[in-house]
């Protein structure tokens, strides 16, 4: 499977492609020869165990971490991502879990923070225009530009931590676990979100526990275990297929587990079919 997807992948140009990524603290491997690309217009999961290094990943794209080895290539020109300014100003955003949005402030200002129009003073009148352009285009659910960001929801404060990201115009976006600790409806409306995001011809990342919302909307599944690659599958792949990379499992116990499931759950449903 592995094999087919790199085949079809390579009939693209990659937007972002890394090549033998290791990454070191100390005596401590965190990455070891990660290989990863992200084509435009598609949505790539980063998945795995805690202590996988999708953080440390992240963390490396993003210019937080500088890779112990190997190479780097945006829109086919190596590069190097010194620190989080560059990496943005390359055009890779990041939306880490935390989001970032100062709650005092309204829409308009989170999504224009340290970016503000001021041709002579602070357009006001503008950055409101441009704010309601982008969150029409991407069908955000914003009740009001001017809302307080502390009266959001969970949902609509990633979806303003998102639009930030696109003012500045990236070819790549990593979302950190942009689904977690939200309710269902919250859920489907950022899923909805990055299918948009994807339909702008961004390379999307994202990091995700949640292999429902992960199958949902990627186009592959990125597997790391150990610091190390472990698959790449596509989003109907197998439960037992993940899993297996996942945890490094044998397909054996990961079957036997998955039926144990499934007969607790006949079971406490009275053995209804």
């Amino acid at each position: 499977m592995t094999a087919t997807l790199q085949s079809a992948s390579a009939e693209r140009e990659p937007v972002l492609r890394l090549r033998g990524i290791s990454k070191n603290f100390g005596a401590v491997s965190a990455l070891t020869d990660i290989e990863l690309d992200v084509n435009p217009g598609e949505v790539v999961a980063l998945v795995g165990d805690n202590g996988a290094g999708k953080s440390t990943l992240v963390k490396v794209l993003a210019g937080v971490h500088q890779p112990s080895a190997g190479s780097i290539e945006f829109c086919g020109k190596p590069v190097s991502l010194d620190n989080p300014a560059k990496a943005l100003e390359l055009g890779i955003a990041t939306v880490f879990q935390d989001l970032a949005l100062c709650e005092n402030l309204d829409v308009v200002a989170n999504l224009f923070l340290g970016h503000e129009l001021t041709p002579w003073a602070l357009d006001e009148v503008a950055m409101e225009v441009r704010a309601w352009t982008l969150l029409r285009e991407l069908a955000a659910r914003i009740p009001s530009v001017r809302e307080p960001v502390a009266s959001l929801s969970g949902g609509q404060r990633q979806t303003v931590a998102i639009a930030r990201s696109l003012l500045l115009d990236p070819k790549v976006i990593m979302l950190d676990e942009p689904t977690a600790a939200l309710g269902v409806a919250q859920t489907a409306e950022v899923l909805n979100l990055i299918e948009r995001v994807r339909e702008r011809g961004l390379g999307v990342i994202i990091i995700s526990h949640n292999m429902e919302d992960v199958r949902a909307v990627a186009d592959r599944i990125v597997v790391l275990r150990l610091g190390r690659n472990n698959g790449v599958f596509l989003p109907d792949s197998s439960s037992q297929e993940l899993v297996s990379a996942i945890t490094g499992a044998t397909d054996n116990s990961v079957s036997r587990r998955l039926e144990r499931k499934a007969g607790h759950a006949h079971d406490n449903n009275g053995g209804a079919p």
